[in-house]
């Protein structure tokens, strides 16, 4: 009798799709996975866009350093007196930001238009993005064998903004004349 009567109802199921509920958790789960994964590429992007803006800066920031070092070694400075008077006249009060026949500070325009001139005390300064400074006056201790000898020069000191704040470089180049 049972058996008759399992016969004789109805199914109210069908094997021959889904349910509402399961389609509407099937989608749910699809969206989660789409947007963790979306979630995931964007972060992965813009990550990059941002590193490669920190590597360019840097780049940029040690080439300029480097030309730099290169053109103060181009003007073959002898000692301190002789670059302070080419970096900043007879009397101490010309002003590389302005000086036309400063070619230390031309090479830096032409990669950076904006950068500035700060003296040495007051760099770096938070009122330029780009800037430098000259140390007349650096001295670095050269060791060899059991002797250690003080050079003399000329340390340039540049300061790159970027995303991640100041990134700073320095060179030093040696005077011509050195106290023996």
């Amino acid at each position: 009798m049972e058996k008759r009567m399992r016969q004789k109802i109805p199914k109210l199921r069908s094997k021959k799709g889904m349910s509402l509920v399961e389609l509407i958790v099937g989608i749910t789960i699809l969206v989660i996975v789409f947007g963790a994964t979306l979630s995931a590429m964007t972060n992965g992007y813009s990550n990059t866009i941002f590193n490669a803006d920190v590597n360019k800066n840097a780049v940029e920031g040690g080439s300029l350093n480097e030309l730099m070092a290169q053109m103060v070694k181009k003007q073959d400075f002898a000692d301190e007196n002789t670059c302070k008077k080419y970096f900043f006249g007879d009397t101490v009060a010309k002003d590389p930001n302005s000086d036309a026949t400063n070619a230390v500070h031309i090479t830096a325009q032409g990669l950076f238009s904006d950068i500035r001139y700060v003296p040495y005390n007051s760099f770096p300064s938070d009122a330029y993005e780009n800037q430098y400074t000259i140390k007349t006056n650096a001295e670095y201790n050269v060791k060899s064998g059991a002797k250690t000898y003080k050079i003399k020069g000329v340390e340039i000191i540049t300061s790159v903004t970027n995303v991640r704040g100041k990134l700073t470089n320095s060179s030093f180049v040696a005077y011509k004349n050195q106290e023996k």
